[in-house]
């Protein structure tokens, strides 16, 4: 099966994440601009590249029946990120911005996560906030930028930036990853787990999302899945949406 077309996916991506940005925050009407969901910095669309959630490093490792039967970015789950500089307090940070930290610091833990005798070795931080990152990506890929703008979205990102350990803020409640065995094979009957590789629920101010074999939570202020008041003068706080705009190293 033939891989998606990858400047046609981007070209969607974009338009897609456009216009829920625009649908948010309506400022964003009025120019060509996107925020990067990780940074949240403005950019045009020569600012981002498309990003594997689950990295292609892992993609590799999964069974051959998997790889042939599913395409590629269907397994991975795609979004897009900056590619444009960091620079954390005057200086700069080298690589393509949030998609080469995201290579760096993640996409090793994630494809060391992901094996199926990972709980026959040594599981440690680095690979819980492997999955705490694409855990976040994967909740943004769902529901969009109302996860992203969210004061615990803000806070997200920020951990996002703190790949060896939780930052105090980060609730203890959610310090946790639950897992249980890998598969090892494929099969039709178990197609919906290598085809999508995050399920998210939300249970108010609690998103659960698993990837694969695993399973972690992360902290909501609303239920995205809430409607929004959009007309009206007042309305209940739930209804309400103030998006949060500070980039993740302000």
């Amino acid at each position: 099966m033939g891989e998606i077309d990858l400047p046609g996916l981007k070209d969607r991506l974009w338009h897609k994440m456009r216009d829920d940005l625009v649908s948010l925050v309506p400022w964003f009407a009025d120019n060509d601009l996107l925020l990067c969901p990780t940074c949240c910095r403005a950019f045009k669309y020569e600012g981002f590249s498309l990003e594997h959630i689950i990295p292609q490093q892992a993609l590799a490792e999964d069974p051959a029946l998997a790889r042939a039967a599913v395409p590629k970015n269907e397994r991975s789950g795609m979004t897009l990120l900056c590619n444009r500089t960091l620079v954390f307090e005057k200086k700069s940070i080298p690589g393509q911005g949030c998609n080469n930290w995201k290579g760096k610091h993640y996409d090793r833990f994630i494809r060391e996560a992901l094996r199926p005798d990972v709980l026959k070795k040594q599981f440690h931080a680095r690979h819980h906030m492997a999955l705490v990152a694409a855990g976040y990506l994967g909740l943004f890929r769902e529901y969009g930028y109302q996860i992203a703008l969210l004061p615990t979205g803000l806070l997200m990102r920020m951990q996002f930036f703190n790949p060896n350990s939780f930052l105090k803020e980060f609730p203890v409640g959610y310090q946790m990853v639950l897992t249980g065995e890998g598969r090892a094979e494929y099969d039709e009957e178990a197609r919906a787990y290598w085809s999508e590789p995050f399920k998210t629920s939300i249970d108010r101010d609690v998103a659960h999302v698993v990837m694969r074999n695993f399973s972690i939570m992360l902290p909501l202020s609303r239920d995205p899945k809430a409607p929004l008041a959009r007309a009206l003068r007042y309305a209940p706080p739930r209804f309400k949406f103030r998006p949060d705009l500070t980039t993740a190293f302000d």
